[in-house]
């Protein structure tokens, strides 16, 4: 709904800032993050894990994983934050540009509290350089 708020109110540029566990849903598409409508968040970090050659042991401890931070451990634990991380924010911003369909830019920042900043998008980085000129 924000987004198509941001639409229709003729935003240019939009900046989600989130809590890692809302926002990773957006990698597999999921628009609504309320926990009522969708979860995935543990087959989210084991589809990106797999895909940067994760053993299935980590896949599946990160499928058993009940929060977050824990799968953020268990990256850390296989070398694999970084890769994954990046996987899933260039997901996130594949499904953003869908979404906003060109009406605006969007970009997504993750965050943790356990784990502080985990990293933003490639539009996220564009605005937030812009907005600092």
């Amino acid at each position: 709904d924000t987004l198509d708020m941001a639409a229709t109110a003729g935003f240019e540029q939009v900046l989600l800032v989130g809590h890692v566990g809302k926002l990773v849903k957006l990698a597999a598409g999921v628009m609504n993050t309320h926990s009522h409508t969708a979860d995935g968040r543990a087959e989210v970090f084991c589809a990106h894990a797999a895909l940067c050659g994760a053993r299935r042991k980590v896949c599946a401890a990160l499928m058993d994983a009940a929060t977050t931070d824990a799968c953020l451990d268990i990256l850390d634990g296989a070398q694999l934050r970084g890769p994954v991380l990046e996987s899933i924010l260039a997901a996130i911003q594949m499904h953003l540009d869908r979404r906003a369909g060109g009406a605006f830019r969007v970009g997504a920042v993750l965050f943790s509290n356990q784990h502080g900043p985990l990293g933003e998008t490639c539009i996220a980085k564009e605005l937030m350089k812009e907005w600092q000129n």
